[in-house]
């Protein structure tokens, strides 16, 4: 089992969450970005680093069917995206 790595930066009062699940192949990115998400406070966003593909394709729409938000999706490199995602 991976462990989560996730570190925290804060900008302008806003303190945003980041866990990099580039290396983990479907469901873990999703198990792993549930987890952290369920320890955020209501002032706290994830930003997920993910790879395309299968888990990249079911994220966004998993996460809302659980009440989360995913505000910015965008491509950072060949295959590599960023999900940022706000805490409920």
């Amino acid at each position: 089992i991976n462990i989560l790595i996730f570190y925290r930066m804060r900008n302008k009062n806003k303190e945003k969450i980041f866990l990099d699940v580039l290396n983990d192949k479907c469901p873990m990115p999703f198990v792993k970005t549930k987890i952290a998400l369920e320890a955020l406070d209501k002032n706290q966003n994830l930003i997920v680093h993910i790879s395309d593909g299968e888990s990249l394709k079911g994220m966004p729409s998993a996460l809302q069917e659980l009440g989360y938000k995913v505000i910015n999706k965008k491509k950072l490199e060949k295959g590599i995206y960023s999900l940022e995602i706000k805490a409920k």
